[in-house]
């Protein structure tokens, strides 16, 4: 699936808690992964302005903004219970390495505008994920190919 990039005019009528551009944002992304995950067990829970509950996992997600001078990476952040990390990332060495990266996050938007542009094309796995179209530069395809595309990506 093609990444989707996403315009101001995705906000109109958006009711979030608060009704700034972050919360806004994360209705909308919200509900765009509600649309995506069959089978997810519970709902799609962004965390606004606020911390991740106890013993739930903060993930951060790439949104690309349309503007006007181009695309811009946005992060939101969605809160996961243990059970649903595991069936949206069910790789444990993965899911081990979401804190980690959650932390790189400049890194990470590098490396997707790197890829965006073409002047970072990964190889092995991840390049292969990439060319074959179903696959983006989203924060579970960095979390799922993080060795290979940190050892690769110099910026």
């Amino acid at each position: 699936m093609a990444e989707r990039i996403f315009t101001v005019d995705d906000l109109t009528g958006v009711r979030s808690v608060c009704g700034c551009l972050a919360c806004n944002l994360s209705a909308v992304f919200a509900e765009h992964l509600t649309a995506l995950r069959t089978g997810y067990p519970g709902a799609v829970t962004t965390l606004g302005h606020r911390g991740p509950s106890p013993g739930t996992t903060a993930v951060p997600h790439f949104l690309a903004v349309r503007l006007d001078s181009g695309t811009a990476d946005v992060v939101v952040w969605e809160e996961m219970r243990r059970h649903q990390l595991t069936a949206w990332l069910p790789a444990a060495d993965a899911r081990a390495r979401v804190p980690q990266l959650a932390a790189r996050i400049p890194r990470l938007v590098r490396i997707r505008q790197a890829i965006r542009t073409g002047t970072f094309a990964p190889s092995g796995a991840a390049g292969e994920a990439l060319s074959a179209g179903g696959r983006y530069p989203s924060f579970r395809f960095l979390v799922e190919h993080w060795p290979t595309l940190n050892k690769e990506f110099t910026s």
